[in-house]
């Protein structure tokens, strides 16, 4: 009969320990005959036997039955191309395959989540176009997230896990559980561990790091700072004073040189909801004063996606910034700058409150610019 991996380990592990056949059948309790049918995979061991071989030889179950728990670089890399592939030929192919691969290397959290990644860009992009099998990837996703997230609850990508599950939760109708999982991780109070970090480093002697530290901090409020004040911009009930205020400080926050690029939507979203809420006042002047000075905004922000220059003020921490891309990337951040355009250009035309403006003259110079901007794309 063939032999097998259970059947070649168990051979090869008594060897390697120095048992005859006999000494480890007396070991085990069972017959010489029983190990030498399992050495030549004519039967196998009871289940109940495994972990006392596994004892014996001083390896793990895993090691004894052949089960490789984490995939190596090439089977990731294997894996990629094979999901990519598969999704953009046939999603369900896709998650079927995911789920194959999910099942062989549940402890590889690197691998589930690269693999729920993929396969939450493609439930985003089917979002409109085949919804019946957003339900099985968006699942998927969150069931694979929730295990990266158990195998490795302090790495890097755990904080993105946990907002993409909850965010997943919320919009199946489980706000209430989304929001008990989040809310461990909303700050109750401002964090300075960083600071003292960098007082102990600097008293060390290594000021170098001690101000790498800082600056990766600083980086990171910015950045959470930026993320509050969109999402503020798209509270329905934000007055205009308190949309105004939010303006200032987003450009307050984006003048000095560079730092733009950090969150280049954020002053075009704030100015474009300031000019609609003028308009549905009605204040006309004002709103398309507001308009004009929008359409340069997303003009610069467009640029600033397409050809993103870091702040040389956060060159130590660059691992954080916008990467010097490839083609493929350089690319993708073109098309999606184009996409923002587009996005802005139809929003004028399926905002309710630009409807009083509608028949202006200066109104409609400005949407004409907007539409032939959406022809060029």
């Amino acid at each position: 009969m063939d032999q097998n991996p259970i059947a070649e380990r168990i051979r090869a592990e008594r060897c390697r320990g120095g048992y005859t056949q006999e000494e480890l059948a007396g070991r085990l309790g069972v017959t010489k005959a029983a190990v030498s049918k399992w050495e030549c995979g004519q039967s196998a061991p009871d289940i109940a036997l495994l972990p006392k071989l596994a004892s014996l030889f001083a390896i793990t179950l895993d090691e004894l039955l052949g089960y490789e728990p984490l995939a190596s670089v090439e089977k990731r890399e294997e894996v990629q191309a094979n999901m990519q592939s598969l999704l953009e030929s046939d999603a369900t192919r896709a998650l079927d395959y995911a789920n194959e691969q999910a099942a062989l290397y549940w402890s590889d959290s690197e691998l589930l989540r690269m693999v729920a990644v993929l396969l939450y860009a493609k439930a985003v992009e089917l979002g409109n176009g085949a919804p019946e099998l957003v339900p099985g990837l968006t699942e998927a996703v969150e069931r694979l997230l929730e295990r990266s997230l158990q195998l490795d609850p302090d790495g890097p990508s755990a904080d993105m896990d946990l907002q993409t599950i909850c965010m997943l939760m919320a919009a199946s109708g489980r706000e209430e559980r989304a929001a008990e999982l989040i809310e461990k991780k909303v700050a109750a109070k401002p964090d300075m561990a960083a600071v003292t970090f960098a007082g102990i480093k600097l008293r060390a002697g290594d000021a170098e790091e001690a101000a790498r530290v800082l600056k990766r901090q600083m980086l990171f409020s910015l950045l959470e700072a930026a993320s509050c004040a969109q999402a503020l911009a798209g509270f329905p009930d934000l007055g205009a004073e308190d949309m105004e205020q939010l303006l200032a400080f987003a450009e307050g926050v984006q003048k000095p040189q560079g730092f733009a690029v950090l969150s280049p939507t954020l002053i075009p979203l704030i100015r474009c909801e300031i000019a609609a809420q003028l308009a549905q006042s009605g204040q006309a002047d004002a709103a398309l004063g507001q308009l004009e000075a929008f359409e340069l905004d997303l003009e610069k922000c467009r640029a600033l996606l397409a050809h993103p220059v870091n702040p040389p003020f956060f060159e130590s921490v660059q691992e954080y910034l916008w990467e010097n891309g490839d083609e493929a990337i350089n690319t993708a951040r073109g098309e999606m700058a184009d996409g923002l355009c587009e996005a802005f250009a139809k929003r004028l035309e399926t905002d309710e409150r630009w409807n009083v403006l509608c028949e202006n003259p200066r109104f409609k110079t400005l949407v004409e610019r907007f539409a032939d901007k959406g022809e060029t794309l």
